[in-house]
């Protein structure tokens, strides 16, 4: 009788071992990799304390969201706007305690600078002159009545319309008089109007 051969397996090209290890190892890799990231995924587009989608209109802004987009209006807002022969650096109004507002305005031809006041309680304005003295208080000039300074009219009417109240200050205990002071001379502060 033949001796029988043992069935031997065909022998598999040394090359293509590795790269079945390799693919077993990519897998599981995989595997364990799209666990944590598939959870994270399931989770994307949902931030932390928004409602989950089809509760809101995604046009609908939330107040805290308004808020923000506000204030990134505000910041690309053009930093001088224009009234009559005047520009106002917009974003440089300062105000002061008695509620006087001030920034730089740039009037005429040929320009002239200078630091403009406008205190809204009275509707009126004051410029300071090239010594550094402040003006009169006066109701603002139309482009009508004047051709240098016309148009801020139009300035404290954007101002005063737009303008966030001025926060009241504390209570102190001391008696203090009332009535409405005059505005005096406008001394600039940190607060934005």
């Amino acid at each position: 009788m033949p001796l029988k051969r043992p069935l031997q397996r065909p022998k598999r090209h040394p090359r293509h071992q590795p790269g079945l290890l390799g693919t077993l190892m990519g897998l599981i890799a995989l595997a364990l990799a799209v666990g944590p990231i598939g959870a994270g995924l399931a989770q994307v587009g949902t931030p932390s304390g928004v409602a989950p989608a089809g509760t809101a209109s995604p046009n609908q802004t939330s107040a805290k969201e308004q808020v923000l987009l506000d204030k990134i209006r505000q910041l690309k807002a053009p930093r001088w706007k224009s009234f009559g022969s005047c520009r106002y650096d917009w974003t440089a109004w300062r105000i002061s305690d008695g509620g006087v507002r001030t920034t730089t305005s740039i009037c005429g031809s040929p320009e002239l600078t200078s630091k403009v006041a406008v205190h809204c309680d009275t509707l009126r304005v004051s410029h300071q002159s090239s010594q550094g003295t402040w003006g009169e208080w006066r109701l603002p000039l139309s482009q009508e009545e004047s051709k240098s300074e016309g148009g801020e009219d139009l300035m404290v009417a954007n101002l005063c319309a737009n303008a966030k109240p001025i926060p009241t200050p504390p209570a102190t205990p001391a008696a203090t008089p009332t009535g409405t002071p005059k505005p005096s001379s406008p001394k600039p502060a940190a607060a934005r109007p």
